[in-house]
């Protein structure tokens, strides 16, 4: 075990993960430095939905609206990936985005994706929604063929096609555990690496609103926000607002990294899953105990005292279970935390929406971004505290300008990221800083490898528009 790891965290067994690279798609953020900035500045990137996003005569229902939305879903370099223009066209978006946002993190992990091919390199992502698949079938009528069942409707290629371009031998795995999808899927690509079955993993999730059936949904049962924001913690939030969202780590053991030579941006200390189990009424019920259980053991897998997390970055959405996750919050982070030190909370959601299955990654790359800065940046949209929420107990503060990420003297800082889905699944995941990384240039247009199969850098990606099946026509004529 490595002299960095054993100073976070006390002799343990299980191996520390790094994290070596980041990429991201988000509202108002391409790549992980443009994301910093959003957040550090604090900035909402949410907005009204783009003319073109949903089919033509689409009615978008109270609260939907407005969103986090993505520019560009129709494009894609197809031919940088050998796949035929009439396949690329059928193609969920999901699955060319999640393509393109990997080979960016795998850029910015200093990594040659052509030596992963043949390896034994695994891929973990999240996915719930398949809006392109109805959408696909309405506009063809049901006239639809192999490629349209593989490019729309089967999730498993979503995490197949990856390993396939790629050419990795490890596990593909596509996992649906609703909005705790990206980071079960953080976890189960560490529980790989941990064991040996894999030597490098890509784990993330993709999200696009590509459709309003969900959003009817979520609008009738009276969950998303009448005024467009998610305010996490605040007296005001009236519900989530749903958003876009692609993001995709890049992980490997950390002894395994250190050897390697990898740019290490953070460190996945350890990592916990759980199910809520019948500790509630209904299975979509948010449940306290069975938080605090995921939160419990992945502080038991880090070896780390809950009172020495120095950050949280919590599922906030900005409704009503924002209490429950709080009380599991407070409920675990006292235990062993001096008086007087306050653990700062907060949510990407504030920032960009609810990015549903790849909420978990977003919040995650957050997570490493504070880390690497040595700051947490504010919350947006808190003002008065919630009533539902017993703050005098709480040993947690909503930061609501940029302050320095508090640190336990003589140790790396330490992060938290929590997660949790209507499918009752809880997902916790503890980080810890590494001593080179706030030293490490974060550009949003890695350079690329000079010879990477004679392709172009990736901010010279060969775009070529596929137009989203039943679109409205573009309000620019293109």
């Amino acid at each position: 075990m490595s002299r960095h790891s054993s100073r976070i965290v006390g002799e343990r067994t299980p191996a520390p993960v790094a994290v070596i690279g980041v990429g991201c798609r988000l509202p108002g953020a391409h790549g992980p430095g443009q994301l910093w900035e959003l957040l550090r500045s604090g900035r909402d990137a949410t907005r009204s939905a783009p003319e073109d996003r949903f089919p033509v005569g689409t009615v978008v229902p109270a609260g939907g609206s407005r969103g986090g939305f993505l520019d560009g879903v129709e494009e894609f370099d197809a031919g940088f990936f050998g796949i035929p223009d009439d396949e690329a066209a059928v193609m969920d978006p999901q699955q060319r985005l999640l393509l393109l946002t990997a080979w960016e993190a795998l850029e910015d992990a200093g990594a040659d994706p052509r030596r992963l091919r043949g390896g034994r390199s695994a891929v973990f992502v999240g996915q719930s929604h398949a809006d392109h698949w109805e959408r696909l079938r309405d506009a063809r009528a049901g006239a639809l063929d192999l490629d349209c069942l593989v490019g729309g409707h089967q999730r498993s290629l979503l995490a197949g096609r990856l390993s396939f371009h790629l050419g990795l031998h490890g596990p593909s795995v596509t996992l649906d555990c609703a909005q705790a999808s990206s980071l079960a899927a953080v976890h189960l690509a560490c529980m790989s690496l941990r064991a040996g079955e894999s030597e490098l993993a890509l784990a993330g999730g993709a999200n696009l609103l590509l459709s309003t059936t969900a959003t009817d949904v979520f609008a009738s049962a009276g969950v998303l926000s009448a005024g467009g924001r998610c305010r996490f913690g605040d007296a005001d939030a009236d519900g989530f607002v749903r958003s876009d969202g692609v993001g995709v780590v890049v992980l490997k053991t950390l002894d395994r990294a250190v050897a390697d030579g990898d740019p290490v941006r953070a460190v996945i200390l350890g990592s916990a899953m759980s199910h809520d189990g019948a500790t509630k009424k209904r299975v979509t019920d948010p449940s306290a105990d069975g938080q605090a259980l995921a939160m419990r053991w992945a502080y038991q897998d880090a070896g780390i005292t809950p009172g020495d997390v120095g950050y949280v970055e919590a599922h906030g959405t900005g409704t009503r279970i924002d209490a429950v996750e709080l009380g599991a919050l407070t409920e675990v982070l006292a235990e062993g935390r001096p008086p007087g030190r306050p653990c700062p909370v907060g949510s990407v959601k504030t920032n960009v929406g609810h990015c549903e299955a790849a909420a978990g990654v977003a919040g995650l790359i957050k997570a490493v971004l504070c880390l690497e800065h040595g700051q947490v940046p504010p919350s947006l949209h808190f003002r008065t505290p919630s009533p539902f929420v017993d703050w005098d107990r709480l040993p947690l503060v909503v930061p609501t300008s940029p302050q320095p990420l508090p640190s336990v003297p003589g140790r790396p800082a330490i992060a938290a990221v929590n997660g949790q889905g209507m499918s009752g699944t809880n997902v916790h995941v503890v980080l810890g800083g590494w001593a080179g990384s706030a030293t490490r240039p974060l550009p949003d247009v890695p350079e690329a490898f000079p010879d990477r199969l004679g392709s172009p850098p990736r901010h010279q990606w060969h775009l070529r528009c596929y137009p989203l099946a039943g679109a409205a026509p573009s309000p620019h004529g293109d």
